[in-house]
C-alpha cells in the first residue's frame, strides 16, 4: 500500500518486471509490490485477505507463502518467455496461485474441512467473476489501460495448483477449521 501511496516514478521503474532486465533478479519478485490503480490494489488485497486467511489458518503461514510466491514468479516467468515486449505489475499471478492451491487443498482435507461445498462454490464464483470481468475489459478497452497480462494469470492458477499438492499438508484432525467458510 505504501509503494502505491508514494507513487514514485523511478520507484516504479526499479521494481516492475521488465523482460529486458531479466538479469536484476529481484524483478521476478518485486512486480507484485506495485499496481496500476487503485481498483488494482484493492481487488488484490480483497483477494489475498478472501482466499489466503482460511489457508493460512488451516496450512500455516509458510506454506501459503511457498505457494503464493511461486506463483509471483511463475507470472513473471511466463511474461519473460510468452509476452517478452510486456512490463508487468500487480500481485494477480500469486493471488491466481492461491485461489487455485484451495482445489488439492480441498481435495486433500476434504472430509476434515467444514463448509467444504461451500468454500468449492466460493472459489468457482471468484474464478468465474475474474473471468468475466478480463474477457468484459477485453472486448470494450481492447485489454488495454491497463493491459491485463492473462498469461501471467494462468502460469499463477496452473503453479498454484501444482504447488498446492506439493506444498499443503493432508489434516489427521476430525475437524479442519471451525472458524473459516
Amino acid at each position: 500500500i505504501s509503494i502505491y501511496l508514494l507513487n514514485s516514478k523511478c520507484l516504479i521503474e526499479h521494481l516492475m518486471f521488465i523482460p529486458k532486465y531479466k538479469h536484476q533478479y529481484w524483478r521476478f519478485i518485486s512486480y507484485m509490490l506495485l499496481h496500476s490503480d487503485l481498483f488494482h490494489l484493492t481487488m488484490n488485497i480483497c483477494l489475498q485477505l478472501l482466499i489466503g486467511v482460511c489457508l493460512e489458518i488451516e496450512q500455516g503461514h509458510l506454506r501459503v507463502a511457498i505457494v503464493y510466491m511461486a506463483g509471483v514468479v511463475s507470472g513473471s516467468l511466463a511474461t519473460l518467455y510468452l509476452l517478452p515486449q510486456l512490463s508487468l505489475m500487480g500481485a494477480s499471478a500469486g493471488v491466481y496461485g492461491m485461489l487455485m492451491s484451495h482445489l488439492p487443498h480441498l481435495i486433500k482435507n476434504f472430509h476434515y474441512l467444514t463448509y467444504r461445498y461451500l468454500r468449492l462454490t466460493c472459489m468457482v464464483i471468484l474464478f468465474l467473476s475474474d473471468v468475466c470481468f478480463t474477457t468484459y475489459h477485453a472486448i470494450a478497452n481492447g485489454n488495454m489501460n491497463p493491459r491485463i497480462c492473462v498469461e501471467a494469470h494462468i502460469a499463477g492458477a496452473i503453479n498454484g495448483f501444482i504447488s498446492g499438492f506439493l506444498v499443503y499438508a493432508t489434516s489427521e484432525r476430525q475437524s479442519m477449521s471451525s472458524t473459516c467458510t
